[in-house]
């Protein structure tokens, strides 16, 4: 079976990137090679690989865990079960941080919920500036460091605990977060792919999906330092809710960003 055979093979049950990205995985050749080397032939075991690899992605398992990596905001993650798939939306949020920070000459900023530590490592990279990393789960801190100090350089600053519990003796400028938001309804509308990654990721608590939010704007005060930024991530449906939360916690100039899709995607205030 050659190259082109497997790959029209994998097209007949997977869409054109999914069948790539495994052609590519099974047989250790990057996209250019694939078009190349299209005549060569491949081995029983890289066949073999191609098929387990596509009856992975046929169950359900989200692509970017079985070939463990996800691109976002220009650089590479790696990606286990144990965190959330980094996704474009929530690039809104890096570049809302960016701006953010500009407003001091040596911002001092904390990810919450870091998860991958996406956010942390493309803003601290943007920045040329430390970024501060914390996550309830010690699995998604283990892989949210080795991803920063891959594309870093060094290993951020890094406590587990729930939220800002572990911040109490740290002054911050800026504050961001992709925490769990989601009620258990829409949780329940989303597709199997998405069911695939850690639950906790994605429910925020409540009947409007908000507890873990209420819990880090009426904490945050005690952590940020005045004229300091609050920014996160949330759901459109979500926006009025934070924004009243947001005042009535002490936040002014708050502000709403949207996102690619025009959705109103991240929430900000500053502590006055």
């Amino acid at each position: 079976m050659t190259i082109t055979e497997l790959r029209r093979k994998l097209l007949k049950s997977l869409d054109p990137i999914d069948a790539r990205m495994i052609l590519s995985m099974a047989t250790g050749l990057d996209e250019i090679a694939l078009i190349t080397e299209s005549g060569k032939t491949v081995s029983k075991a890289e066949e073999e690989k191609a098929s387990s690899l596509m009856q992975q992605r046929l169950s359900g398992i989200p692509m970017a865990y079985i070939i463990e990596k996800k691109e976002f905001y220009g650089h590479e993650f790696h990606v286990t079960p144990s965190v959330l798939i980094p996704r474009p939306d929530t690039e809104t949020l890096v570049e809302c941080a960016i701006e953010l920070a500009k407003n001091f000459s040596h911002p001092t900023i904390l990810d919450l919920c870091t998860g991958s530590g996406a956010i942390a490592t493309s803003v601290s990279y943007a920045l040329s500036t430390p970024v501060a990393i914390s996550d309830i789960s010690e699995e998604a801190l283990a892989i949210a460091k080795a991803n920063y100090k891959a594309i870093i350089g060094t290993f951020p600053e890094a406590r587990c605990g729930n939220l800002l519990e572990p911040w109490q003796d740290c002054k911050f400028n800026l504050i961001l977060s992709n925490p769990p938001y989601l009620t258990d309804a829409w949780y329940e509308e989303t597709d199997k792919d998405v069911k695939a990654e850690p639950r906790i990721a994605f429910l925020g608590g409540g009947s409007d999906g908000l507890d873990i939010i209420r819990d880090i704007i009426s904490s945050a005060p005690a952590v940020l330092d005045k004229g300091g930024y609050l920014a996160l991530e949330i759901d459109y449906r979500q926006a009025e809710i934070c924004g009243s939360l947001l005042e009535k916690n002490g936040f002014e100039e708050i502000s709403i960003v949207k996102d690619l899709a025009n959705k109103e995607r991240v929430i900000y205030g500053r502590l006055s």
